[in-house]
């Protein structure tokens, strides 16, 4: 029986489904993160933006409360 090794169409699913793959994304995010972030819908690229930006906005948070 032959196994489907191709991507699904959602590259967050297939990440989910082999977070083996998540080290690549982290050891070259160059070619891995954008060919994963192209790959998404509109929809999914906002939430992704949502999620940097406000982990962005929590980290100058935390910077702040650190200079008291």
């Amino acid at each position: 029986m032959k196994t489907n090794t191709s991507k699904p169409s959602n590259p967050l699913n297939y990440l989910m489904e082999n977070p083996g793959e998540i080290m690549n994304v982290v050891k070259n995010p160059g070619k891995f993160g954008l060919d994963t972030y192209n790959g998404l819908d509109t929809k999914q690229k906002q939430y992704v933006l949502f999620a940097v930006g406000a982990g962005l906005i929590g980290y100058g948070i935390y910077l702040g409360m650190n200079k008291k």
